[in-house]
C-alpha cells in the first residue's frame, strides 16, 4: 500500500487535486468530510466544544455552527489548539479504520488540511502539497466565498507559513494558474510517479532515480531530501536501529539536493536486522539484492543496500552494525 499525504493552504486547489486523485483510483481519507462527521449531533465531540465554546454554537437543529465556529477559533490560538485537542484524535481514529480496510495494493491519499502543523509528514511514502502564493489564495476566498479581505488574511495566519509546508514537501504542485493546468500537473504526477512508486513497494523493488521529466514528478521546489529521508526512516524503525546523519563512506550528499541522498542506518550488535530491512522496506525503501555482496558479513547478512522504490529519487539506506564498544 502507498500512502499518500496530501495537503495545501486554504484556498490552493488542495481538494480538486484530491478528487482528481479519487478520480484516478485512490482510496482518498479525507479529514474534512471526517471532522464533520464526529461532530454530528448528539456526537461526544460536539458535547465537549459545546462545553469548551457554549451552547450558542449549535443550531436549533442540533447541529454544529461551523462559519460560527471557525470565525472563533481563526480569531483565537488558544482556542483553536483547544478544538484541534477536540476533534483531531476522533478524525486520525476514523481516517487509521478507512486506511486499515483499504487492499495491500491501495494507492491511499490522506486529504490533511493541517499535516504539518500537526507533524504527520514522517509517516507517509510520499507528501504532496498542493501551492499558491498567499495573495493569490486571497484573492480566491474573496471572489469564490465571499470573505472578507481581513478574515481571509486571519484564516492564512492561523495556519503553517508556504515556506513549512513545502520543507516537508517530496512532491509540489502549483496551483496559480488554471485549473486545467492544475488538473494536468496533477496527472503527470499521477502516472509518472504515484503509479510506479506503488508498482514498486508492491513488487519490493528499488526504483530507478532516474525520471526524465522532474516537472512531472513534482520535484521542483522540494528540498532537503535527506533531511526528509532521515525523519521518514526514524518513524519507521524498530528498536534497536537508528538513523545517521550521513550515507556510507564518501558519499555525504548536499542537504538540498533534489533527488540524490545516501543515509546510513546503524543496527545494534543483539539486534535482529531481519525486522530493519522489513520496516525499510514498509517504509519505500526495499533491499538492493545487487548490492553489498562479498564485504565480508559480520552480523546477520550486515552490511546491506537498501533504495527508494520512488522512480524519481536515488536515496542508498546503507545499514550496517554499529561500531563495537572501544
Amino acid at each position: 500500500m502507498l500512502r499518500i499525504g496530501l495537503t495545501g493552504g486554504i484556498a490552493a486547489g488542495k481538494s480538486a487535486v484530491a478528487r482528481r486523485f479519487a478520480e484516478l483510483g485512490a482510496v482518498l481519507v479525507d479529514a474534512d468530510v471526517l471532522a464533520r462527521e464526529v461532530v454530528q449531533p448528539g456526537s461526544p465531540a460536539l458535547h465537549e466544544i459545546v462545553a469548551a465554546f457554549g451552547a450558542d454554537l449549535v443550531g436549533v437543529d442540533g447541529a454544529l455552527d461551523r462559519p460560527a465556529l471557525g470565525r472563533l477559533v481563526f480569531a483565537d490560538t488558544a482556542a483553536r489548539e483547544r478544538l484541534n485537542a477536540i476533534v483531531h484524535p476522533r478524525v486520525r481514529e476514523r481516517a487509521a479504520a478507512l486506511v486499515d480496510g483499504a487492499p495491500e495494493d491501495a494507492i491511499v491519499v490522506e486529504d490533511i488540511p493541517l499535516l504539518v502543523e500537526s507533524g504527520q509528514a514522517a509517516r507517509f511514502h510520499l507528501v504532496v502539497v498542493v501551492d499558491a502564493p498567499d495573495e493569490v489564495r486571497v484573492d480566491r476566498m474573496v471572489r469564490q466565498r465571499g470573505m472578507d479581505p481581513g478574515e481571509a488574511g486571519r484564516r492564512i495566519a492561523a495556519q503553517a507559513p508556504r515556506a513549512d509546508r513545502l520543507r516537508e514537501a517530496d512532491a509540489v504542485l502549483p496551483n496559480d494558474r488554471a485549473l486545467e493546468d492544475l488538473l494536468a500537473a496533477a496527472d503527470a504526477l499521477w502516472d509518472r510517479r504515484i503509479v510506479p512508486f506503488r508498482d514498486n513497494l508492491v513488487a519490493g523493488a528499488p526504483g530507478s532515480g532516474l525520471l526524465s521529466s522532474p516537472s512531472a514528478a513534482g520535484l521542483p521546489g522540494t528540498v532537503g531530501l535527506a533531511r526528509r529521508t532521515r525523519a521518514r526512516l526514524a518513524a519507521a524503525l524498530p528498536p534497536g536501529a537508528s538513523v545517521g546523519s550521513g550515507g556510507a563512506p564518501g558519499a555525504a550528499r548536499d542537504e538540498d539536493d533534489v533527488v540524490v541522498a545516501s543515509v546510513r542506518v546503524t543496527v545494534e550488535e543483539d539486534t535482529d536486522p531481519a525486522p530493519v530491512t522489513s520496516a525499510l522496506a514498509a517504509a519505500g525503501y526495499p533491499r538492493d539484492r545487487d548490492s553489498g555482496r562479498g564485504r565480508g558479513e559480520a552480523h546477520a547478512g550486515l552490511p546491506a543496500v537498501h533504495r527508494a522504490a520512488d522512480p524519481a529519487l536515488d536515496v542508498t539506506v546503507t545499514v550496517a552494525s554499529a561500531p563495537a564498544p572501544s
